[in-house]
């Protein structure tokens, strides 16, 4: 027997955010016109996203 799948659309979002974030910080540093500052910065805070929606996963994961 199969176990149901249960898609919560809070936990669905907090992982496309914390995917997303990366990924544009990454597009945003390849591009030239952007100053060095910018892209580091922008780096950093796709980092910080990714990492608290991954601590946020974790602690609602473990309350089941």
């Amino acid at each position: 027997m199969r176990i149901p799948l249960n898609i919560d659309i809070e936990y669905t979002a907090k992982a496309v955010v914390g995917i997303a974030s990366p990924v544009l910080g990454v597009v945003t540093s390849f591009q030239e016109q952007v100053e060095w500052h910018l892209r580091i910065a922008s780096l950093l805070v796709g980092l910080a996203v990714g990492i608290l929606s991954v601590v946020a996963m974790v602690r609602k994961m473990r309350r089941r």
